[in-house]
């Protein structure tokens, strides 16, 4: 059962039985105040002629002193005609009907149930009995009201109710239906998206929506879109990185290993010179040592990506004096100037090391031999700032998001040429990572390139 008809369904029926339960209980209580007020009415009426009748009597008694029952019948007439036969009297004197103009038999459980309605020819009477003694004679006066007008108007009012209570149940099912619809709107369109999502349409939203809960699902179901969204973008970009990865190891292997087989046939061949035997096993041995740097920087990658290291204080000045010592041992005389802030900052020594060496080998890579190289290290906001910074080629805007993918290279033949494998980056991403930082680069082609990353300021005195 679709919702809007719930809601219809639920309406119409609260409306009916509470409509319906007001309606019965007002008409209820106008007719029980209408035949208390007629009872009330028809007792004075009774005790009224009940004392007419009486005075009457003492005014007529014979000179035996016996009531005249001829002069009482003769005033019963006349007030009863009076009245237009509207009065319905039975008089019993000693137990003798005198007088009776009732038009259904009055027998003595009816006299017993004085003030019950009765019940004749589709009529409702109410019965009121009382007796008097006059000259020690007894008197028994009956009157017989018609009530069936306070039950008429009852019944019409009933009838009047009904019809209004369909008209209104009417009237009030369209409204709802309406609004519903109005309501339901957001939920319909809402399916219609959800539907299109499951059929892999990710580029659809609920462009508007109301400041309610149906708006408050219609933003969190734009945002679950956009959140999908991001996340296939992600496994996408993911699944590109692993085939690019598989791709660019099977490659950085096959290349060597395909100059080692052929040279290592040549030598099994034993049909060479001697110069060529040199320069195949100088290759061979090339090729084997450049393997043997290869898997030693793949080893260090897969240990960072699945390690933790406990950060220790390092005293920035020291180790940055220390770093550039190692640096001109393993480079040679670079022009390495330094700008660094005394501070504590925690750290692994160690990673450290590494991360800034291979961000100077990129470096030195991409400059010229006279070209500056400079480190700036200072507080910012309680964090240590470091900056790499070279004035060499420059990277291209397109290429810096993915320079920290592992084999990723800009220029390959220009890497390779200079002993590149496209791992330092990445392993400096996964040090900074593991300094609860990460390597943010600002490049212009032709000016040079600035690396930058966070540390931890050490607080502790």
């Amino acid at each position: 059962m679709k919702f809007s008809l719930k809601i219809l369904i639920g309406t119409m029926m609260i409306v009916a039985l509470m409509f319906t339960l007001s309606g019965i209980f007002l008409i209820h209580s106008n007719f029980k105040n209408s035949y208390n007020l007629q009872m009330k009415q028809n007792t004075e009426e009774h005790y009224l002629e009940k004392y007419s009748i009486e005075s009457n009597i003492n005014d007529n008694i014979n000179d035996n002193g016996n009531i005249d029952i001829k002069n009482l019948e003769s005033y019963l007439y006349t007030l009863t005609s009076y009245l237009e036969n509207s009065r319905k009297l039975i008089i019993y004197v000693e137990g003798e009907k005198v007088w009776n103009n009732v038009p259904f038999e009055v027998d003595q459980d009816l006299l017993n149930a004085n003030r019950i309605p009765y019940e004749f020819d589709s009529k409702k009477y109410s019965i009121m009995a009382s007796t008097t003694t006059i000259n020690n004679q007894h008197v028994l006066v009956v009157s017989v009201f018609d009530i069936s007008g306070v039950f008429k108007v009852r019944n019409q009012n009933l009838q009047v109710f009904y019809i209004i209570d369909v008209l209104l149940l009417i009237l009030c099912g369209c409204i709802t239906a309406l609004f519903t619809r109005i309501l339901t709107k957001p939920l319909h369109k809402l399916e219609e998206t959800t539907r299109m999502v499951a059929d892999g349409n990710l580029d659809v939203e609920i462009g508007e929506y109301s400041n309610d809960e149906i708006g408050s699902l219609a933003e969190s179901f734009n945002i679950m879109v956009d959140s999908i969204k991001n996340k296939i973008t992600e496994l996408e970009l993911s699944v590109r990185r692993r085939d690019d990865f598989v791709s660019n190891f099977t490659h950085e292997l096959k290349t060597p290993m395909t100059s080692i087989m052929g040279y290592t046939k040549v030598l099994k061949s034993k049909k060479y010179k001697e110069k060529d035997k040199e320069k195949a096993l100088d290759y061979i041995y090339s090729e084997s040592k450049r393997l043997e740097v290869l898997s030693h920087k793949m080893l260090d990658l897969f240990k960072l990506s699945s390690g933790k290291i406990e950060l220790k204080a390092i005293e920035t000045k020291i180790f940055f004096n220390s770093f550039k010592n190692l640096a001109l041992l393993r480079f040679g005389p670079i022009n390495l100037t330094l700008d660094i802030e005394a501070k504590k900052v925690l750290g692994d020594e160690v990673l450290l090391n590494v991360c800034f060496i291979n961000l100077l080998e990129n470096a030195i890579k991409a400059s010229d031999k006279k070209s500056e190289i400079k480190i700036v290290g200072k507080e910012v906001k309680n964090k240590y700032q470091v900056f790499m910074i070279d004035n060499g080629e420059g990277i291209e805007e397109k290429e810096l998001e993915r320079i920290t993918e592992s084999f990723y290279m800009i220029d390959p033949s220009r890497s390779k040429s200079k002993g590149g494998y496209g791992i330092g980056l990445a392993l400096c991403e996964k040090i900074a990572n593991l300094h609860h930082t990460s390597l943010n680069f600002v490049s212009q082609l032709g000016k040079g390139t600035m690396v930058s990353l966070e540390l931890e300021v050490d607080n502790e005195k």
